[in-house]
């Protein structure tokens, strides 16, 4: 259920200050690490918001994961699944003007309304590499959800995407995922399970809904 090394990745995130930009990319193991560092953050009672632009929101690890906290006695009380779900609020997006419409209009309302501050965010681009959406758009759009994020983390708000690395035909939108990374603070790769060494870092800085 846990991914080897993922307790190392939590606690970064979970480390005083908050207000940090994580990025984890690689394969399909991202988002199971991303459902722990939910799941964790949820036993300790803290809210969050994840906005699901790939469909990979699993309901059923999170039920998992009350019931094995559970039957190995690893808090002082019973956890059920629906103390854990009722924190969580989920958005999907299934366009890049939903995704962008999300994360830059309805999510800090929604943050700021309910005290939440963790944001877990899966396939940001995803929809962005649909060619039917014109380059331009994309790149606009997508250079505003940086700001956002940033002032996010301005408001002491913890932000952690989570991608597949994919290669696209388009050379134009292969760029995006880059330009993304090169705006958090930590980026991570995560391939067969494991982290690939040395891809733990910081990298230089940058000078320049309601959820239902």
């Amino acid at each position: 259920m846990f991914i080897g090394g993922s307790s190392s990745l939590i606690r970064q995130f979970e480390a005083d200050p908050p207000g940090k930009l994580f990025c984890l990319h690689g394969d399909t193991g991202v988002f199971r690490l991303s459902m722990y560092a939910a799941s964790s953050a949820l036993l300790r009672g803290a809210p969050i918001a994840l906005v699901d632009g790939t469909n990979r929101f699993d309901v059923y690890y999170i039920a998992e994961f009350a019931r094995k906290v559970t039957s190995q006695r690893l808090t002082k009380e019973r956890v059920t699944p629906e103390q854990l779900l009722q924190r969580i609020f989920v958005a999907r997006a299934f366009t890049c003007y939903q995704m962008e419409a999300t994360i830059t209009d309805r999510l800090p309302t929604f943050l700021e309304r309910t005290g939440a501050s963790i944001v877990i965010i899966f396939g940001l681009l995803d929809t962005f590499y649909d060619g039917q959406a014109p380059l331009f758009e994309v790149k606009a759009g997508l250079q505003r959800i940086i700001a956002a994020l940033h002032r996010l983390k301005q408001e002491n708000i913890s932000v952690l995407l989570a991608s597949l690395d994919r290669k696209l035909e388009s050379k134009e939108r292969n760029g995006l995922f880059p330009r993304l990374a090169t705006a958090m603070d930590h980026t991570v790769q995560l391939v067969g399970g494991e982290f690939t060494p040395g891809r733990l870092h910081e990298p230089r800085r940058r000078r320049d809904a309601d959820l239902r």
